[in-house]
Protein backbone atom coordinates (compact mmCIF):
# COMPACT_ATOMS: atom_id res chain seq x y z
CA UNK A 1 0.00 0.00 0.00
CA UNK A 2 1.24 3.49 -0.65
CA UNK A 3 0.15 5.73 2.45
CA UNK A 4 0.55 8.63 -0.06
CA UNK A 5 -2.85 7.91 -1.93
CA UNK A 6 -6.17 8.34 -0.38
CA UNK A 7 -7.24 4.51 1.01
CA UNK A 8 -10.03 2.77 -0.75
CA UNK A 9 -11.91 0.08 0.74
CA UNK A 10 -13.69 -2.05 -1.42
CA UNK A 11 -17.03 -3.77 0.10
CA UNK A 12 -18.62 -7.15 -2.03
CA UNK A 13 -21.57 -8.14 -0.70
CA UNK A 14 -21.79 -12.13 -1.92
CA UNK A 15 -24.47 -15.13 -1.45
CA UNK A 16 -23.90 -18.54 -3.14
CA UNK A 17 -21.75 -17.20 -5.47
CA UNK A 18 -18.35 -18.64 -5.40
CA UNK A 19 -18.39 -19.32 -9.17
CA UNK A 20 -18.54 -15.30 -9.66
CA UNK A 21 -15.78 -14.70 -7.36
CA UNK A 22 -13.88 -16.95 -8.76
CA UNK A 23 -14.21 -16.19 -12.81
CA UNK A 24 -15.30 -12.31 -12.61
CA UNK A 25 -14.89 -10.38 -9.39
CA UNK A 26 -11.17 -11.56 -7.51
CA UNK A 27 -8.67 -11.76 -11.02
CA UNK A 28 -10.08 -8.27 -11.65
CA UNK A 29 -9.79 -6.94 -7.93
CA UNK A 30 -6.13 -8.51 -7.53
CA UNK A 31 -5.00 -6.54 -11.45
CA UNK A 32 -6.31 -3.10 -10.01
CA UNK A 33 -3.43 -0.59 -10.37
CA UNK A 34 -3.83 1.27 -7.64
CA UNK A 35 -2.01 0.89 -4.90
CA UNK A 36 -3.72 1.81 -1.33
CA UNK A 37 -6.55 -0.43 -1.56
CA UNK A 38 -8.34 -3.37 0.33
CA UNK A 39 -11.12 -5.73 -0.07
CA UNK A 40 -14.12 -6.46 2.15
CA UNK A 41 -15.84 -9.32 1.27
CA UNK A 42 -18.85 -9.75 3.47
CA UNK A 43 -20.55 -13.62 2.99
CA UNK A 44 -23.93 -13.48 3.80
CA UNK A 45 -24.27 -16.95 5.15
CA UNK A 46 -23.27 -18.89 1.97
CA UNK A 47 -23.79 -22.41 2.03
CA UNK A 48 -21.30 -23.01 -1.13
CA UNK A 49 -17.33 -23.01 -1.22
CA UNK A 50 -17.21 -19.07 -0.83
CA UNK A 51 -14.63 -19.26 2.07
CA UNK A 52 -12.65 -21.97 0.34
CA UNK A 53 -12.55 -19.84 -2.87
CA UNK A 54 -11.98 -16.42 -0.74
CA UNK A 55 -8.80 -18.13 1.50
CA UNK A 56 -7.23 -19.02 -2.03
CA UNK A 57 -6.76 -15.75 -3.11
CA UNK A 58 -5.60 -14.58 0.03
CA UNK A 59 -2.77 -16.58 0.02
CA UNK A 60 -1.40 -13.88 -2.60
CA UNK A 61 -3.60 -11.22 -1.69
CA UNK A 62 -2.92 -9.77 1.94
CA UNK A 63 -5.54 -6.45 0.93
CA UNK A 64 -8.23 -8.89 1.27
CA UNK A 65 -10.55 -10.20 4.32
CA UNK A 66 -13.54 -12.20 4.62
CA UNK A 67 -16.14 -12.53 7.20
CA UNK A 68 -19.45 -14.60 7.37
CA UNK A 69 -22.53 -13.35 8.86
CA UNK A 70 -24.51 -16.00 10.65
CA UNK A 71 -27.68 -16.64 8.53
CA UNK A 72 -28.16 -14.71 5.24
CA UNK A 73 -29.25 -11.47 6.25
CA UNK A 74 -29.82 -9.22 2.86
CA UNK A 75 -27.42 -6.97 0.76
CA UNK A 76 -28.14 -4.16 3.14
CA UNK A 77 -26.93 -5.71 6.13
CA UNK A 78 -24.31 -7.02 4.27
CA UNK A 79 -23.44 -3.53 2.81
CA UNK A 80 -23.46 -2.08 6.33
CA UNK A 81 -21.54 -4.63 7.98
CA UNK A 82 -18.70 -4.29 5.32
CA UNK A 83 -18.17 -0.95 5.88
CA UNK A 84 -18.17 -0.83 9.47
CA UNK A 85 -15.04 -3.87 8.89
CA UNK A 86 -13.50 -0.95 6.33
CA UNK A 87 -10.66 1.21 6.79
CA UNK A 88 -10.67 3.23 3.66
CA UNK A 89 -11.54 6.81 3.13
CA UNK A 90 -13.22 6.22 0.25
CA UNK A 91 -16.09 3.32 0.17
CA UNK A 92 -16.66 1.43 -2.62
CA UNK A 93 -19.43 -1.13 -3.54
CA UNK A 94 -18.82 -3.63 -5.97
CA UNK A 95 -21.11 -6.48 -6.90
CA UNK A 96 -19.71 -10.42 -6.93
CA UNK A 97 -20.03 -10.29 -10.58
CA UNK A 98 -18.37 -7.57 -11.63
CA UNK A 99 -14.99 -7.15 -13.34
CA UNK A 100 -13.46 -3.56 -12.64
CA UNK A 101 -11.51 -2.06 -15.19
CA UNK A 102 -7.55 -1.85 -13.98
CA UNK A 103 -7.44 1.86 -13.45
CA UNK A 104 -11.24 1.73 -12.14
CA UNK A 105 -9.63 3.03 -8.58
CA UNK A 106 -6.90 5.62 -10.33
CA UNK A 107 -10.47 7.04 -11.89
CA UNK A 108 -12.02 6.95 -9.28
CA UNK A 109 -9.19 9.30 -6.83
CA UNK A 110 -9.78 11.76 -9.56
CA UNK A 111 -13.41 12.35 -9.15
CA UNK A 112 -12.94 12.58 -5.27
CA UNK A 113 -9.55 14.74 -5.08
CA UNK A 114 -10.69 17.68 -7.99
CA UNK A 115 -13.66 18.09 -5.99
CA UNK A 116 -14.72 18.07 -2.34
CA UNK A 117 -17.75 18.31 -2.11
CA UNK A 118 -18.74 15.62 -3.98
CA UNK A 119 -19.67 12.47 -1.74
CA UNK A 120 -20.89 9.78 -3.77
CA UNK A 121 -20.14 8.58 -7.44
CA UNK A 122 -21.81 6.41 -9.34
CA UNK A 123 -19.68 4.52 -12.00
CA UNK A 124 -20.25 3.35 -15.11
CA UNK A 125 -21.47 -0.10 -15.44
CA UNK A 126 -21.24 -2.14 -18.95
CA UNK A 127 -23.82 -4.64 -18.82
CA UNK A 128 -23.12 -7.86 -20.62
CA UNK A 129 -26.42 -9.36 -21.99
CA UNK A 130 -25.68 -13.05 -22.69
CA UNK A 131 -29.11 -13.71 -24.95
CA UNK A 132 -28.34 -10.31 -26.97
CA UNK A 133 -24.76 -10.43 -27.08
CA UNK A 134 -24.21 -7.15 -26.75
CA UNK A 135 -22.97 -4.22 -23.91
CA UNK A 136 -25.43 -2.05 -22.31
CA UNK A 137 -23.66 1.30 -20.72
CA UNK A 138 -25.18 2.18 -17.53
CA UNK A 139 -23.61 5.30 -15.74
CA UNK A 140 -26.74 6.00 -13.03
CA UNK A 141 -28.31 3.95 -10.79
CA UNK A 142 -26.56 0.68 -10.96
CA UNK A 143 -25.66 -0.40 -7.39
CA UNK A 144 -23.28 -3.02 -9.32
CA UNK A 145 -20.45 -0.13 -9.32
CA UNK A 146 -20.71 3.27 -6.70
CA UNK A 147 -18.94 4.71 -3.70
CA UNK A 148 -19.23 7.46 -1.01
CA UNK A 149 -16.99 9.31 1.55
CA UNK A 150 -16.91 7.27 4.50
CA UNK A 151 -18.25 10.34 6.30
CA UNK A 152 -21.26 9.63 4.40
CA UNK A 153 -22.61 6.69 6.50
CA UNK A 154 -22.43 9.00 9.92
CA UNK A 155 -25.29 9.82 8.38
CA UNK A 156 -26.84 7.62 6.59
CA UNK A 157 -26.67 3.59 6.26
CA UNK A 158 -28.72 0.71 3.91
CA UNK A 159 -32.33 0.11 4.89
CA UNK A 160 -32.05 -3.52 6.01
CA UNK A 161 -36.02 -3.59 5.71
CA UNK A 162 -35.70 -3.65 2.06
CA UNK A 163 -35.35 -6.93 1.35
CA UNK A 164 -39.07 -8.07 0.78
CA UNK A 165 -38.93 -11.55 -1.09
CA UNK A 166 -35.45 -11.80 -0.65
CA UNK A 167 -34.44 -9.12 -2.98
CA UNK A 168 -32.87 -5.36 -1.98
CA UNK A 169 -34.25 -4.06 -5.71
CA UNK A 170 -34.46 -0.01 -5.03
CA UNK A 171 -32.11 -0.36 -2.16
CA UNK A 172 -29.30 1.66 -3.57
CA UNK A 173 -31.94 4.17 -5.07
CA UNK A 174 -33.53 4.90 -1.81
CA UNK A 175 -29.99 4.90 -0.26
CA UNK A 176 -29.27 8.06 -2.77
CA UNK A 177 -32.47 9.81 -2.30
CA UNK A 178 -31.81 9.79 1.41
CA UNK A 179 -28.19 11.10 0.45
CA UNK A 180 -29.95 13.99 -1.25
CA UNK A 181 -31.99 14.87 1.74
CA UNK A 182 -28.60 15.69 3.77
CA UNK A 183 -27.74 17.87 0.48
CA UNK A 184 -24.43 15.55 -0.04
CA UNK A 185 -23.69 15.95 -4.25
CA UNK A 186 -23.68 12.59 -6.04
CA UNK A 187 -21.97 12.61 -9.54
CA UNK A 188 -21.95 10.01 -12.40
CA UNK A 189 -19.14 9.23 -14.29
CA UNK A 190 -17.83 7.07 -17.28
CA UNK A 191 -14.40 6.77 -16.62
CA UNK A 192 -14.84 4.79 -13.83
CA UNK A 193 -15.69 1.18 -15.34
CA UNK A 194 -16.64 -2.38 -14.68
CA UNK A 195 -17.99 -4.99 -16.62
CA UNK A 196 -21.13 -6.49 -14.87
CA UNK A 197 -22.06 -10.16 -16.15
CA UNK A 198 -25.51 -10.65 -14.75
CA UNK A 199 -24.81 -14.13 -12.77
CA UNK A 200 -27.51 -16.41 -11.50
CA UNK A 201 -29.07 -15.33 -8.23
CA UNK A 202 -31.16 -17.36 -5.96
CA UNK A 203 -33.06 -14.38 -5.74
CA UNK A 204 -34.44 -13.13 -8.99
CA UNK A 205 -37.26 -14.71 -9.84
CA UNK A 206 -38.66 -12.69 -7.22
CA UNK A 207 -37.36 -9.41 -7.73
CA UNK A 208 -40.32 -8.43 -9.75
CA UNK A 209 -42.69 -8.67 -6.57
CA UNK A 210 -40.50 -8.38 -4.19
CA UNK A 211 -38.72 -4.59 -5.84
CA UNK A 212 -42.70 -3.47 -5.85
CA UNK A 213 -43.14 -3.90 -2.25
CA UNK A 214 -39.84 -2.79 -1.66
CA UNK A 215 -40.44 0.32 -3.81
CA UNK A 216 -44.25 1.02 -1.61
CA UNK A 217 -42.17 0.51 1.67
CA UNK A 218 -39.69 3.36 0.38
CA UNK A 219 -42.16 5.49 -0.48
CA UNK A 220 -44.33 5.56 2.83
CA UNK A 221 -41.39 6.19 4.46
CA UNK A 222 -41.96 9.91 3.54
CA UNK A 223 -45.26 9.90 2.80
CA UNK A 224 -49.16 9.68 3.90
CA UNK A 225 -50.25 6.38 5.23
CA UNK A 226 -53.70 7.79 5.11
CA UNK A 227 -52.88 8.21 1.46
CA UNK A 228 -51.15 4.75 1.15
CA UNK A 229 -54.79 2.89 2.56
CA UNK A 230 -56.75 4.97 0.54
CA UNK A 231 -55.27 3.53 -2.52
CA UNK A 232 -55.53 0.32 -0.78
CA UNK A 233 -59.34 0.52 -0.50
CA UNK A 234 -59.40 2.59 -3.90
CA UNK A 235 -57.77 -0.77 -5.52
CA UNK A 236 -60.75 -2.76 -4.92
CA UNK A 237 -63.33 -0.74 -6.99
CA UNK A 238 -60.66 -0.46 -9.72
CA UNK A 239 -60.31 -3.76 -9.89
CA UNK A 240 -62.57 -4.48 -13.20
CA UNK A 241 -60.80 -1.63 -14.62
CA UNK A 242 -57.42 -3.07 -14.18
CA UNK A 243 -58.64 -6.59 -15.17
CA UNK A 244 -59.57 -5.24 -18.68
CA UNK A 245 -56.64 -2.40 -19.22
CA UNK A 246 -53.50 -2.23 -19.07
CA UNK A 247 -51.24 0.19 -16.89
CA UNK A 248 -50.53 2.63 -19.54
CA UNK A 249 -54.31 2.77 -20.26
CA UNK A 250 -55.30 3.03 -16.31
CA UNK A 251 -52.69 6.26 -15.30
CA UNK A 252 -53.97 7.98 -18.05
CA UNK A 253 -57.70 7.32 -16.96
CA UNK A 254 -56.95 8.20 -13.67
CA UNK A 255 -54.20 10.69 -14.11
CA UNK A 256 -52.74 8.72 -11.95
CA UNK A 257 -48.69 9.84 -12.97
CA UNK A 258 -49.56 13.10 -11.00
CA UNK A 259 -51.89 11.85 -8.49
CA UNK A 260 -50.56 8.62 -6.79
CA UNK A 261 -47.56 7.97 -5.02
CA UNK A 262 -48.43 4.23 -4.50
CA UNK A 263 -49.40 3.07 -7.94
CA UNK A 264 -48.12 -0.21 -7.67
CA UNK A 265 -50.78 -0.82 -4.69
CA UNK A 266 -53.28 -0.76 -6.86
CA UNK A 267 -52.66 -4.06 -8.49
CA UNK A 268 -53.09 -5.36 -5.07
CA UNK A 269 -56.42 -7.14 -5.83
CA UNK A 270 -55.54 -8.39 -9.42
CA UNK A 271 -51.88 -9.98 -8.07
CA UNK A 272 -53.73 -12.08 -5.52
CA UNK A 273 -56.37 -12.67 -7.62
CA UNK A 274 -53.16 -14.36 -10.00
CA UNK A 275 -52.01 -15.74 -7.08
CA UNK A 276 -55.01 -17.81 -6.19
CA UNK A 277 -55.34 -18.82 -9.79
CA UNK A 278 -51.76 -20.42 -9.70
CA UNK A 279 -53.00 -22.36 -6.16
CA UNK A 280 -50.18 -20.39 -4.24
CA UNK A 281 -52.04 -19.67 -1.57
CA UNK A 282 -49.42 -18.39 0.77
CA UNK A 283 -48.12 -15.97 -1.40
CA UNK A 284 -51.37 -14.28 -1.88
CA UNK A 285 -51.39 -14.48 1.97
CA UNK A 286 -47.84 -13.48 2.46
CA UNK A 287 -48.83 -10.62 0.20
CA UNK A 288 -51.60 -9.74 1.36
CA UNK A 289 -49.92 -9.34 5.08
CA UNK A 290 -46.57 -7.05 3.90
CA UNK A 291 -49.03 -4.57 1.90
CA UNK A 292 -51.94 -4.24 4.86
CA UNK A 293 -49.54 -4.63 8.19
CA UNK A 294 -45.87 -5.13 7.69
CA UNK A 295 -44.66 -2.19 5.14
CA UNK A 296 -47.45 0.46 6.94
CA UNK A 297 -45.56 -0.61 10.42
CA UNK A 298 -42.28 -0.99 9.49
CA UNK A 299 -42.09 2.04 7.02
CA UNK A 300 -43.50 4.22 10.18
CA UNK A 301 -41.48 3.37 12.54
CA UNK A 302 -38.07 3.11 10.63
CA UNK A 303 -36.73 6.96 11.44
CA UNK A 304 -37.29 6.05 15.37
CA UNK A 305 -35.83 2.95 15.11
CA UNK A 306 -32.91 3.98 13.71
CA UNK A 307 -32.48 7.42 15.71
CA UNK A 308 -32.49 5.16 19.03
CA UNK A 309 -30.29 2.61 17.31
CA UNK A 310 -27.65 5.40 16.76
CA UNK A 311 -27.76 6.60 19.96
CA UNK A 312 -28.03 3.71 22.15
CA UNK A 313 -26.33 0.78 20.28
CA UNK A 314 -23.32 -0.14 19.67
CA UNK A 315 -23.73 -2.73 16.92
CA UNK A 316 -23.41 -2.32 13.79
CA UNK A 317 -25.70 -2.51 11.50
CA UNK A 318 -28.06 -1.44 14.50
Amino acid sequence: MDAKQPSISIVVATYNRASSLDKYSLPALKNLTYLNYEIVVIDDGSTDNTQEVVATYQKTMKNLRIYKNDRNRGACFSRNRGVFYATGEIIVLMDDDVRPFPDCLEQLIKIYSEDDTIMAVWGCVLEHNPQKKEQVSTIFGNGSLWSMRRKVFDYVRFDTNLRYFGTSACDEHDFARRLQKHNFKITKVKDVKVEHFLAPADNRQWRGIGGDLNYLYEKLKSGSIWQYYKDLVLSIFLLPIILNKGEAELLELLKLKRKYKYKQILYTPKRILVFLKEKKMSLALQWLFYIVIDIPIRAKTKDMIEYLSRKYSKKWPA
